[in-house]
């Protein structure tokens, strides 16, 4: 099914039944990546993106205080 930024849906799983969900869609503002989907889902997005950056950085400050580049 292909929904379109707006939309209001039902979710049915097995772990109850989600009323009024809205599509949303997102951008990562430094890599640019996109996604569209609830806002439940989009929340998670939204932060696992952030835990990949914060990561990545991360890994980029221990590079360069070892004297790599």
């Amino acid at each position: 099914m292909k929904w379109l930024v707006g939309d209001i849906i039902e979710i049915e799983s097995l772990e109850g039944l989600t009323l009024e969900a809205e599509i949303v869609k997102v951008t990562c503002p430094v890599c640019g990546e996109e996604f569209i989907g609830t806002k439940r889902a989009a929340g998670g997005f939204i932060a696992g993106h952030q835990a990949y950056h914060e990561f990545i950085n991360s890994q980029d400050l221990i590079v360069s205080s070892m004297g790599g580049q």
